[in-house]
């Protein structure tokens, strides 16, 4: 197996873990980091399920947010640090 198939590998289940420890946020924010540092080491570009299934500055998954809809975007508002994502549609 290649060095990139391994790292997809255990990117697939850190995200499963992080989805899985919601409830502990530590936990969760340290399995995102964890997830972020090997595709960035490996130079690999996350999914779009996985990307945008959790808060950039903060590294908690969305649970409380806020979407709004506006003039062909969505703007996603994370419910823990206020962060605004705006992602084309």
């Amino acid at each position: 197996m290649s060095q990139k198939t391994i790292a997809w590998d255990r990117i697939t289940e850190l995200n499963r873990k992080a989805r899985e420890f919601r409830s502990d946020s530590e936990l969760s924010s340290n399995c995102i980091m964890v997830m972020e540092n090997i595709a960035s080491r490996l130079d690999i570009t996350l999914a779009k399920e996985i990307k945008r299934s959790y808060c950039k500055s903060c590294k908690t998954l969305y649970g409380n947010f806020r979407v709004r809809l506006r003039k062909g975007s969505v703007t996603v508002v994370c419910g823990n640090c206020g962060d605004v994502r705006r992602l084309p549609y």
